[in-house]
Parts: C-alpha cells; sequence; structure tokens
C-alpha cells in the first residue's frame, strides 16, 4: 500500500510539490469523466478550516489542466454537503476556483441518481459519481465526532446526495455500524473506478471536529490510490492509534499488517522511503466522544454508561434557531419551539453537532 505525504506548511507552497502528484496520478489520458470530489461539509468560509481549502482545489485543477493538460470538459466538481449545497460552494469560494477554469461544479442533489442496495438498506448514488472512471477525493483532515476522524474513506459518504445522508444515521445508529455501511460504500465504489485521494492536511482540526474543533495548522498533504493507505498514515500522523478508527480496523481486517505494509515516500525536493517511525507526528486533541463511543448493544450502554456518554444539547446563547440542526435530526428529536433535545429520542448520531454552524450544539454528560 503506497503512500506519499509531504510537509507543506502554507497553501501558497503548495505549487513546489507537483512531483508529490507526478507520483500519485498515472497515465490521466486513459479518463474519459474525471469527477473531484472535495469536503464541503456546509457553508463556511475558508478561514474556518471546515471545508477542503479553495487553494488546494486550485493546486489540483491547476495541475490536471495546465500540466497534465487534461481537457476541461472531461472535469467536473461534485459534492453533496449536510445542508444547502450550492450556498456551501458559494461560501467555501469552491464556486470561485470552478469558475476560474471554467470546470462545472454540480450539487448531487440536482443530479440524477441511482439507486443501490447496501447493508439491506436502499439508498442512491448520484449518476455523475457513478459514470466517473475516476474519482478525485480531497478529504480534509480533521476529528469527527462520531466516526473518531474523518478522512479519505469517510469523505466520499458525499457520494449520497442530499437529506438521505442524516436519515441513515436512524438505520446506521451505531459507531460500529455507520462505519460499516461508510466501509461497504466505498467498497461499492471503488470496484468500478479508480479512486486517488489527496489530502487537505496543511490546515487540519482536532477537538470535536469535523465543524466545531480548534482549528490546527498541521502542515501536511497526504496522497494514495489507496484510500485505506491514506487514512492509517494519516490517523498515525495525528497521534491515533490508526486501528481505533473503525472504518480502518474493518478494512484493515486480516489481511494487512498495517505497520509493515505500508509503502511510505517523504516527497520534498527529493523522494526518501521512510519506516513508519521516521513519519513525524502532531498530536491532536481527541474528540469528547473518542473513549466513550461504544460498539456495545444500546440496552447495555443505557444500563453502564448512561452518566458517561456525550449527549447533545442546544447552548440557548449562541442558538440563532437557523432550523437545520431540527430538520437533519434522522428521529425527530430536536424542537426549537423550547430548544431542547428529547433525550430518550437521540441516537448520538450528532448530525446537529457536525452540522450546526453557531457552534450551539454543546456535548454534555446527563445523569
Amino acid at each position: 500500500m503506497k503512500v506519499y505525504y509531504s510537509i507543506v506548511e502554507d497553501y501558497n507552497l503548495l505549487e513546489r510539490r507537483n512531483n508529490l502528484l507526478d507520483l500519485t496520478f498515472d497515465n490521466l489520458e486513459k479518463y474519459n469523466r474525471i469527477l473531484i470530489k472535495p469536503n464541503i461539509l456546509g457553508p463556511y468560509p475558508p478561514d474556518r478550516h471546515v471545508t477542503t481549502h479553495p487553494a488546494f482545489l486550485d493546486w489540483i485543477l491547476r495541475y490536471l489542466i495546465e500540466v497534465r493538460g487534461i481537457e476541461r470538459d472531461r472535469i467536473v466538481v461534485g459534492e453533496s454537503s449536510g445542508f444547502s449545497t450550492e450556498r456551501a460552494y458559494e461560501v467555501s469560494r469552491i464556486k470561485d476556483i470552478c469558475e476560474k477554469y471554467h470546470i462545472s461544479f454540480l450539487p448531487f442533489e440536482r443530479d440524477r441518481s441511482v439507486k443501490v442496495k447496501l447493508l439491506n438498506t436502499s439508498l442512491v448514488i448520484s449518476k455523475t459519481v457513478m459514470d466517473s472512471d475516476l474519482i478525485v477525493n480531497l478529504p480534509k483532515l480533521k476529528t469527527h465526532v462520531l466516526t473518531r476522524y474523518t478522512g479519505a474513506v469517510k469523505n466520499l459518504y458525499g457520494c449520497i446526495p442530499g437529506g438521505l445522508k442524516p436519515k441513515l444515521h436512524k438505520h446506521f445508529p451505531r459507531e460500529q455500524d455507520f462505519a460499516q455501511l461508510l466501509v461497504e460504500l466505498y467498497r461499492f465504489l471503488v470496484k468500478g473506478r479508480e479512486i486517488v485521494s489527496v489530502m487537505d492536511g496543511i490546515w487540519g482540526m482536532e477537538g470535536n471536529g469535523p465543524s466545531n474543533g480548534r482549528p490546527v495548522n498541521s502542515k501536511v498533504v497526504i496522497a494514495s490510490r489507496d484510500a485505506l493507505a491514506l487514512d492509517i498514515l494519516a490517523t498515525y500522523y495525528i497521534g491515533y492509534n490508526p486501528t481505533d478508527v473503525l472504518t480502518n480496523r474493518i478494512l484493515i481486517g486480516k489481511r494487512y499488517n498495517w505497520k509493515d505494509d505500508l509503502d511510505i515516500l517523504e516527497v520534498g525536493e527529493d523522494v526518501k522511503r521512510r519506516d513508519l517511525k521516521d513519519v513525524p507526528r502532531i498530536r491532536f486533541r481527541k474528540p469528547l466522544t473518542f473513549y466513550l463511543t461504544s460498539i456495545l448493544p444500546p440496552f447495555i450502554l443505557k444500563l453502564i454508561f448512561s452518566t458517561m456518554i456525550e449527549k447533545p444539547r442546544i447552548d440557548r446563547r449562541r442558538c440563532r434557531r437557523c432550523g437545520v440542526c431540527e430538520k437533519i435530526c434522522p428521529v425527530g428529536a430536536i424542537s426549537l419551539n423550547n430548544l431542547e433535545i428529547d433525550r430518550r429520542k437521540c441516537i448520538n448520531c450528532y448530525c446537529c453537532h457536525e452540522m450546526c454552524r453557531f457552534n450551539a450544539i454543546r456535548l454534555t454528560r446527563f445523569l
């Protein structure tokens, strides 16, 4: 499993790392349709460091078009945010970069969709995703209150359009259930097309990510043709044991010895092969839910850990009553009439926390 990384302190220095992209991409002429899939969680400006930075997308598009000579009409940028994808394109300034290069940008909610069945559950995937023979996957290096970390495998969840994504949490409420869904979606997508992942880790997010954590200048770009290899190195880089992230653990299974099977190359002015122990690390603060998210059955959690599980609540001082949390809650546990979350209904999917732009959802242990 080959994976490349470069230490890059600032987005203005990305052009010096075109050699990393040279190593990551092979013969691009064989692909008829290239989908670029950034992480645009919601309408967050670049300085919040929640979304793939527009300068990072600019680097990728400039490389594909100007260095590799890919025709613009073969490239599309596509995403489905947690809410208001078109607004998210604008606020994140991804739209500006697409217009700069005359590249189509597509909210997947406006696309036709294809029905598929995964884990005995019907869902839909954007037809543009299905028609692409190369996905350039641009995840953001962040922690996550449910999945502990969000990276290359998790970013592909955005290929499911619209409001279906939060609703699926009702069918996959536990961390392990949801991780298995992410893995099956990744396995499904990689069968019919190639996926090349390039992670924006120049600025990442620690703590209660993916939207309300603390930005960190983490100074790394990681790239691989294997999403698992990227996620293993990224989680190691931020101080995790990679197997603490369930998508990693499931995909590693019994086939890989991740400590020995990674072929790690540091890309600077030249390329150097590195042992894992030689890779620098920057220790991210973990989300409050890290040690308390459990794979145990719900009734055991209720009996044993009822005072330990972090539950969301609405911070009345911060709440702007925008209605996003109420709309996306998959079990209807939130009422803005009284600014309350029904703890009996809440399944701890943390969609409300993830989608709140105003950091008005707090995680609290209840007695």
